[in-house]
């Protein structure tokens, strides 16, 4: 009954055989037969197909003789698949990388990071091919240009739109300060008109008010001062009834430009998030 090598052993003896080891050789490393090993060896090419454990024997055996790992191998193999996607021909492959290593080399960019850059790349060139990218570029740089130029325009709009506010802001203080003015007067009026009609005097009356006047002088108050004021009572009350319809509309217009200003904030904000991306 022939010698069974254990399964961990056959391991061993199949990585020796690849390497390019002699069954001779390999008997006597582990100990057993060369019949054992010529056994096992034909039991796993069979199970692998022979052609192709024949290949794997001299790849192997190749990559001794030079002093190649197989990781070193797998390494090279995707280089290589690279170099081909980028239009590289086999027989440029070393002018190539020696020249991109040249010119990253001349403008300071570390050589352990020339394959990340390139793997970048190529992620990059799934959405814009290589040929359009300085186009893209380009564009994305012209787009900037024009965000930067929106802005200071946004920018120039809120400084008008700050300065509207501010003019809008004193001219509702002033119509305010007007009409407590305008209120003091006809309150003013009022009082006088409820006064002298406790004695009977009507004010409507110019000829009863003038006497009233008159009699006032003669007491000792300034006759033009009172005139005057009776005078302009009339204009008052109209000017006291526009800065009442104004107010409103002022007062419309001040929070539409506050609004319009909180708006143009929010859009230069939106274009700053645009820009830092």
């Amino acid at each position: 009954m022939p010698y069974k090598i254990p399964n961990a052993m056959k391991s061993l003896v199949i990585q020796q055989w690849l390497q390019g080891v002699p069954r001779d050789t390999i008997a006597s490393n582990n100990g057993v037969s060369a019949g054992a090993i010529t056994n096992t060896i034909s039991a796993w090419r069979e199970a692998l197909g022979l052609a192709t454990a024949d290949e794997l024997r001299e790849l192997a055996t190749t990559l001794r003789k030079v002093g190649i790992s197989p990781a070193q191998c797998a390494v090279g193999f995707r280089v290589a698949m690279i170099m081909t996607k980028l239009g590289v021909k086999e027989d440029d492959f070393e002018s190539f990388m020696s020249g991109v290593y040249n010119r990253c080399n001349n403008i300071g960019l570390e050589a352990e990071k020339i394959a990340s850059y390139l793997k970048d790349l190529l992620e990059f060139s799934r959405s814009v091919p290589f040929s359009q990218i300085s186009g893209y570029v380009q564009q994305k740089l012209y787009d900037k240009q024009k965000l930067e130029e929106e802005m200071e325009k946004l920018k120039a709009q809120i400084g008008m739109l700050q300065k509207e506010i501010s003019d809008s802001e004193n001219l509702r203080n002033a119509a305010l300060h007007d009409q407590k003015i305008t209120s003091a007067q006809l309150k003013w009026y009022l009082e006088l008109k409820a006064e002298l009609g406790k004695y009977g005097i009507p004010i409507e009356n110019i000829p009863i008010f003038a006497k009233t006047v008159n009699e006032m002088r003669e007491h000792g108050y300034d006759v033009d001062r009172i005139y005057d004021v009776f005078s302009d009572l009339e204009g008052t009350r109209m000017v006291y009834e526009t800065y009442q319809v104004h107010i409103p509309a002022l007062e419309n217009q001040y929070h539409n430009l506050k609004q319009q200003c909180v708006g143009l904030e929010q859009t230069i904000y939106s274009h700053h998030q645009i820009l830092s991306k």
